[in-house]
């Protein structure tokens, strides 16, 4: 199978209409439209839905984008690692972060090793932990930096010296004058902006001693750019760590921690019996090395 047309399925797929796909390949429609065919022919059945306006996926079709995805992601991959010589390193390591205080320790480590290793390229990607894993079980990323707790079975953890408090995020002209903190009962009393991930709402609901049922739910979250809008417009309160705040603030917000205080760790994880190109190799010794800590 031609990766050449496996690129130009994706593009099809992303752009949903072959003319623009033909413009963004610079292949003519004609052209690409029998690659198109000849790869429905190849794999048997259709892919794509035709009309006279968009493209489609077919049932078969959304499986074999997820395929084809994975297909180039292994093959940029392995001529990353077929273009290390001896001891240089060159290439683009590829790390998955939440948005928490943990970007500004990866920012600091990513500078130290670039001024080592000058022709290595990092691409960061920021999403939650659930989206992060998926796309690290794809591998579509090398190594992942996630918020605490994580399920460890699929993944070997290192610990980085990087610990966010929780608290909420509220509107200044909502809490008094020399408030601090707010305690369990109060969040526990609050509409509630919250994490959508299932691991941590039980964490949340146990340390509040509420039942998930009985918390007073406005809306749930993947990341909390677009969540912070919702607590200017007095939706909810969006409980959170204080370094997913911090990285992206909004006037008129103010973050304060729960007491007694609740502090989250945060760990480098990467995929088990997967061996990373070299590059890659380097970055995961030198966070597992960050801090003296001890691996998991």
């Amino acid at each position: 199978m031609d990766l050449r047309v496996l690129r130009s399925f994706i593009t099809i797929c992303k752009l949903g209409n072959i003319t623009r796909a033909s413009e963004a390949l610079f292949i003519s429609q004609p052209a690409l439209t029998r690659q198109l065919q000849e790869l429905e022919e190849e794999v048997g059945t259709k892919l794509l839905n035709r009309s006279t306006r968009n493209l489609t996926l077919t049932e078969s079709g959304y499986l074999f984008l997820h395929r084809a995805e994975e297909i180039l992601a292994l093959a940029n991959q392995a001529k990353r690692e077929l273009s290390e010589k001896g001891d240089f390193l060159r290439g683009i390591v590829r790390i998955g972060v939440v948005e928490s205080s943990a970007m500004d320790f990866l920012t600091e480590k990513i500078g130290e090793f670039t001024r080592d290793y000058s022709h290595v390229c990092f691409e960061i990607y920021s999403a939650d932990s659930d989206d992060l894993k998926r796309s690290l079980d794809e591998n579509k990323l090398d190594i992942c930096v996630l918020l605490e707790p994580v399920e460890s079975a699929k993944y070997i953890q290192t610990p980085i010296p990087s610990r966010d408090r929780w608290g909420l995020v509220v509107r200044e002209i909502d809490i008094s004058e020399g408030k601090t903190h707010f305690t369990y009962e109060e969040v526990s009393q609050l509409p509630l902006i919250l994490p959508r991930r299932y691991i941590v709402l039980d964490e949340i609901a146990s340390w509040l001693h509420v039942p998930e049922k009985k918390l007073k739910v406005a809306a749930y979250h993947n990341l909390p750019s677009n969540a912070l809008s919702m607590v200017t417009a007095g939706f909810g309160s969006l409980l959170c760590v204080e370094g997913s705040f911090i990285n992206r603030g909004k006037p008129g917000l103010k973050f304060l921690p729960v007491k007694p205080e609740r502090a989250a760790g945060h760990v480098a994880v990467r995929k088990k019996n997967r061996s990373l190109f070299k590059a890659a190799e380097f970055v995961w010794d030198m966070l597992k090395n960050s801090g003296n800590l001890p691996s998991a």
